[in-house]
């Protein structure tokens, strides 16, 4: 008989204890049948296995942080009482800490079976400090002075959850590392503003010309320019017409010529815009004409007409005084490829085309649509 009780003694030493659990955590994070479940797999068997009276008593309270999730542990073990505090970004990372923590409390030897879990993947968020341990025994059950107190547990490291390669039935991995400077921390900058459209643009402009060394005096006359324009560049179709300047050899003497100047201009632009209210562009082009000569003052008088092509090159300024409409000024230098040559029979030279010119522009131009 003393054997027998002997032997119903050593048994219920050591044989394995059960597990009470409370676990409160926020939606979204593993449930307590969760972390039961991933407990009972590190143990091998049902928590509620343990024999009468030896009971591990868990309580696990997840808070959700600014940064992360908190975790508050409280064991109350026939080893004693043990609290401790962890803190991750991961709320899946907690629950499996606590598993193993709570498997190692029921059966302190599966520490030793169980090959030890990498610890969580440091953020640079917190740095975990020692969790308060408080291993005295309890109060109201004092161990035996004939028999020696129990050997307190093996304090459980914090760590993560068994890799699937270990266990196959274990959640998934958790995500790869998050680096300290994690852009989604950060508040996402606002994108950034579309550009507004650049659409293609007709335009019309009606001009006044004031030109210099063109003819053989001052003079000005009208001009019409048809193009197609963008926020950057634009090109133009023009024609304009001079009026007529008189050029006489002698100025005391009645022979001499009426001239005029009659012009196809292609030209092309670079538009920048300045202001909102600003457009400052530089022209150049090609111009190509007719310079009409008709004499007077002699006998068998004629008009005859010299070809007529020069390089214009000169900047523009545009001022926007309506989303259609906008005030244009222009100053050109005019170059003869060919200087026309006019000549009175019985009088000789009468005109001959200047070797440059000088030409300012002034007009209103419609911008459709």
């Amino acid at each position: 008989m003393p054997a027998l009780l002997l032997a119903l003694a050593l048994a219920a030493a050591f044989a394995p204890a059960g597990l009470d659990l409370e676990w409160q955590a926020p939606e979204g994070c593993p449930t307590a049948g969760d972390v039961a479940a991933a407990t009972s797999r590190l143990l091998g068997r049902p928590l509620d296995a343990g024999g009468p009276g030896e009971r591990v008593r868990a309580r696990g309270v997840v808070t959700r942080e600014a940064r992360g999730f908190y975790l508050d542990l409280e064991l109350q073990s026939p080893a004693g009482r043990d609290r401790r505090s962890l803190r991750d970004r991961r709320c899946q990372v907690l629950a499996d800490a606590a598993a193993e923590i709570f498997a190692t409390a029921v059966d302190p030897n599966l520490a030793v079976g169980v090959p030890p879990a990498l610890p969580p993947e440091p953020d640079g968020t917190w740095r975990e400090g020692p969790a308060p341990s408080d291993m005295n025994q309890s109060a109201s059950s004092p161990p035996a002075a004939s028999s020696p107190a129990p050997a307190p547990a093996p304090a459980p490291a914090v760590t993560s959850a068994p890799s699937a390669a270990d266990d196959p039935l274990a959640p998934p991995a958790a995500p790869a590392r998050v680096a300290a400077d994690d852009p989604l921390d950060a508040p996402a900058p606002p994108p950034a503003p579309a550009p507004p459209p650049d659409p293609l643009r007709a335009s019309l402009r009606l001009a006044g010309v004031f030109d210099q060394g063109s003819l053989s005096g001052p003079t000005g006359g009208l001009g019409l320019a048809l193009g197609v324009m963008r926020r950057g560049f634009r090109v133009e179709l023009g024609f304009a017409g001079l009026a007529p300047r008189e050029a006489r050899p002698d100025p005391t003497q009645p022979p001499g010529a009426r001239l005029s100047l009659w012009t196809a201009t292609l030209r092309a632009c670079g538009v920048a815009g300045l202001r909102p209210r600003l457009e400052l562009a530089g022209c150049g082009g090609v111009e190509a004409g007719a310079l009409l000569g008709a004499g007077f003052g002699v006998e068998a008088a004629r008009t005859r007409a010299q070809p007529w092509f020069a390089v214009v090159v000169g900047p523009e300024l545009a001022v926007p005084v309506a989303r259609r409409l906008a005030v244009t000024l222009g100053v050109d230098a005019v170059v003869p490829v060919v200087r026309p040559l006019f000549v009175l029979d019985g009088v000789g030279p009468v005109f001959r085309a200047h070797p440059a010119a000088f030409r300012a522009v002034l007009g209103v131009q419609l911008r459709i649509p």
